[in-house]
């Protein structure tokens, strides 16, 4: 199996029309405040699992009042006894994603881990209102464009000892 990062799902049917296999996984970017709800929809119709990266929302990045540090998850957290981090990773997990969060810490790792799912769908709703953005979209980080194209997935085959050319990926 393959593994693809931010893809769309045309992209990933582009790919496969190519010749490509479809991939098991599409990793992007995930959190409450870019939940990914059509992108999640589509990869779902097309048996693709979804991993979510950046899934506390890279606070130490954006500013304190971001992601993980945010009011709305602060009163979630308060409200289900559940640490910010936990409440980010169980919106996420109740939304079908697969979740790796980054920590060096022990500690932070330990409670990333061994937590219950717990969210009322009072709660669940109240972190779906929340403004939707790209945390990680950097204004220096050029993006956009569709790498799977026809005439990319052309120059994108190896041809074999036997004529038949593959898609190298």
């Amino acid at each position: 199996s393959i593994g693809v990062s931010n893809f769309s799902a045309q992209e990933i049917k582009d790919m496969t029309q190519g010749g490509a296999e479809m991939p098991a996984v599409n990793q992007v970017e995930a959190h409450v405040f870019w939940n990914q709800e059509k992108l999640c929809k589509e990869m779902k119709e097309l048996g693709v699992a979804v991993v979510a990266y950046s899934p506390l929302g890279n606070s130490g990045f954006h500013g304190e009042k971001s992601g993980i540090s945010s009011d709305l998850v602060g009163e979630v957290a308060k409200e289900s006894g559940l640490t910010p981090a936990q409440v980010m990773l169980n919106y996420l997990i109740n939304k079908d994603f697969i979740v790796i969060p980054k920590s060096v810490t022990p500690a932070r790792i330990d409670g990333n881990a061994n937590w219950e799912l717990k969210l009322s769908d009072k709660q669940m709703a109240k972190l779906d209102s929340a403004p939707q953005k790209r945390l990680t979209d950097f204004p220096f980080r050029p993006g956009g464009k569709f790498f799977f194209s026809q005439e990319n997935l052309k120059m994108m085959t190896k041809k074999l000892n036997d004529g038949t050319e593959m898609p190298i990926l």
